[in-house]
């Protein structure tokens, strides 16, 4: 693949990267999107909301079913194929990918799988994932580069017992018992999912409440189902430790309820996400990034450099798709030279 050159380059295909691309493309300009993934949709399609969903939606059915008796309606025990779950979970995700592809191709925007870095203000370099290098020079970017999960240093991530929200959405077993640090949605709609499945349930959360930032009385009855359902809910609670054991995660725990330590099979971390800024060479272009990884905008979502533009996770609180795509659109059209801002 030769040296490209493009009016816009949005670096990133999640929701606020495609709908960047594909806003830009609608309003007359050539462009170039950029994604190191296989398949465009970024973590939330690929990894994140639409996957969960399909999972819940599943939980919800067994769960509509066992409540049901309540009412006269009996079913037996659910028989779980986790091969056949996993590979329609899998055909969702698919078939959102797949319409994005095609959407990308009716409008003419250049898609390049690769890693993307700032080389400088006006060009960026992509290793090809399949080998090899391309350079993209641009006069416009979008930055969309999205955010990845927080690890903890005292946790050994290496142990396939520890997983993240990607390695949950594979199910690949049910376990015994199952840790979920972080109360927050990513942690509870995994933890939603694994109790229908069949696992014992603990959620650790450092803060006073489940869902942090949400307003109490909202959260309340969530919190009394979690109560009744789950092994344990720990509030104002901390993990201070993880030893791997051959029979067990042992996990040392720091909260006034909490015992000082307890074993589980396996454990998900989900105590939030922290931004790609620092990752993609943003200083050969001029762009500023704070030191947490976060790019500063304007309400136009331009950054310290006029004609590149940030927007989505990358650039602050909060992570969410439909707010990335409403970014998306702004930073497309003040390109395009409308007066667009992002309220």
């Amino acid at each position: 693949m030769e040296n490209q050159t493009t009016e816009v380059l949005v670096l990133g295909a999640g929701p606020g990267g495609y709908t960047a691309a594909f806003r830009a493309a609608d309003l007359g300009k050539k462009v170039v999107l950029v994604d190191r993934e296989p398949a465009l949709g970024g973590v939330c399609l690929n990894v994140g909301c639409i996957p969960s969903k399909a999972l819940l939606h599943a939980a919800r059915v067994i769960a509509e079913t066992r409540e049901m008796s309540e009412n006269g309606v009996s079913f037996g025990p659910p028989k779980i194929d986790l091969g056949q779950l996993r590979a329609w979970k899998d055909g969702v995700v698919g078939r959102l990918t797949g319409g994005l592809a095609t959407l990308a191709r009716q409008r003419n925007v250049t898609t390049i799988r690769g890693y993307g870095r700032f080389t400088s203000p006006h060009e960026l370099a992509v290793e090809l994932a399949e080998g090899g290098a391309v350079s993209v020079g641009f006069e416009h970017a979008i930055i969309a580069a999205g955010s990845e999960a927080i690890t903890l240093p005292f946790i050994p991530a290496s142990d396939p017992r520890v997983i993240d929200s990607t390695g949950a959405l594979e199910v690949e077993e049910v376990p015994g018992r199952l840790l979920v640090i972080g109360g927050g949605i990513i942690g509870l709609e995994m933890a939603t999912v694994y109790h229908e499945l069949g696992a014992q349930i603990t959620v650790v959360e450092l803060l006073d409440q489940l869902i942090p930032g949400a307003d109490r009385d909202v959260v309340a009855p969530l919190a009394k189902r979690a109560a009744r359902l789950y092994e344990n809910v720990f509030l104002r609670t901390r993990v201070t430790g993880v030893e791997a054991r051959p029979d067990g995660l042992v996990v040392s725990l720091d909260g006034a309820k909490a015992p000082a330590t307890d074993t589980f099979d396996r454990i998900l971390v989900a105590v939030g996400r922290r931004p790609n800024g620092s990752l993609i060479g943003a200083e050969r272009a001029g762009v500023a990034v704070d030191p947490s990884g976060f790019i500063p905008v304007s309400k136009q979502m331009r950054t310290s450099v006029p004609h590149v533009f940030a927007i989505g996770d990358v650039v602050g609180q909060p992570m969410l798709a439909h707010k990335a795509m409403h970014e998306a659109k702004v930073a497309a059209e003040v390109i395009a030279g409308k007066n667009s801002f992002f309220d």
